[in-house]
């Protein structure tokens, strides 16, 4: 019987974290919600240009059928920082050659 009353404790527990987990891959401009799945374009509609904006670029390496390593290409990463009001968290958006992959707070 204790065992048959865990399992709803735990569905209920696990439920509960899901908004958040969701939540954290999203942030407010303005009245607009904006989140990862948007592409670079859409945020910049919404929020405009951020505060502050990071780019580094770095080689991509494979190893050839011989074993030997070759440059394949170039990654280039950006990290756009928005921080809409003096109360507000700063918020890290993350994109991976010109796709959006994560937002997250920054503080």
């Amino acid at each position: 019987m204790l065992r048959a009353m865990r399992f709803p404790a735990l569905v209920m527990c696990a439920a509960s974290i899901l908004p958040l987990a969701a939540a954290a891959d999203s942030m407010r401009c303005g009245k607009w919600i904006v989140n990862e799945t948007m592409t670079t374009n859409e945020i910049l509609q919404k929020c405009g240009e951020p505060q502050k904006k990071d780019v580094s670029k770095e080689d991509v390496f494979a190893r050839n059928p011989a074993g030997y390593t070759t440059k394949r290409g170039e990654q280039v990463t950006e990290r756009w920082y928005y921080k809409p009001s003096s109360g507000s968290l700063t918020m890290l958006v993350k994109i991976l050659d010109g796709k959006v992959i994560s937002i997250e707070r920054a503080d």
